[in-house]
């Protein structure tokens, strides 16, 4: 990517602000143009035209809901909007999406599937956490997920394992449901995150979702 994606961070708590921050300043793709962290705050950018191209947004404000936030940009600008936050449940979920946020994640994501989600979401893709996917699917009425060419070379018992993980089953229920041991489920584990290029269980749940290779 050759042009600086500009970042924006609506976040109240001081730590997350500062790690998301800290992220943004070590990719070569991203530039920090605001780091907020009320809504009245974040506004006065979008109101003075100091737009980014994408903000990462928090839901639970002092002065409100990152909801609010989204409203108010998404009708005074082009900006896109990637909500980072703690709240998994259906009803935030489907307000966000609804409101224009492009993608959905939780702040257990790793530093690297938050640089991913934002150069995926200025893509045009819409990144959202494994938790968040049943609620997105149902907010669609159950619209399969599109097929892809490609199956990454994921054998029918390596899906099976990342399927189950994306129910939010651990290893040793997955290795109960299968009939095999943890220790079998581990090394399918290892495989898929070979295959997938991935390094831990959410992210590859991430991948199987964005790429079509599992529904749940």
């Amino acid at each position: 990517m050759t042009d600086l994606i500009r970042i924006g961070i609506l976040e109240d708590d001081t730590d997350m602000r500062a790690y998301i921050a800290y992220v943004a300043e070590q990719s070569d793709n991203l530039a920090l143009i605001f780091a907020e962290e009320s809504v009245q705050a974040a506004r006065a950018h979008i109101d003075a035209g100091l737009t980014p191209d994408l903000c990462l947004v928090d839901l639970q404000l002092p002065d409100g809901n990152g909801v609010d936030f989204i409203r108010h940009a998404s009708a005074n600008s082009d900006c896109k909007f990637l909500v980072l936050t703690v709240l998994g449940d259906r009803t935030s979920v489907i307000t966000a999406l609804e409101a224009g946020a492009n993608g959905y994640l939780l702040k257990d994501s790793s530093e690297r599937m938050i640089v991913k989600s934002i150069e995926k979401t200025m893509e045009g893709a819409n990144p959202i956490s494994p938790e968040a996917a049943t609620h997105l699917l149902s907010l669609l009425g159950g619209a399969e997920t599109k097929p892809v060419k490609s199956d990454h070379g994921l054998t029918a018992k390596e899906t099976e394992v990342l399927t189950y993980f994306a129910k939010g089953l651990s290893y040793k229920e997955t290795a109960n449901v299968l009939g095999v041991s943890a220790h079998t489920v581990n090394d399918h584990v290892k495989s898929i995150y070979s295959k997938l290029s991935v390094h831990s269980k959410s992210e590859a749940i991430f991948e199987a979702l964005q790429l079509g290779l599992i529904k749940i």
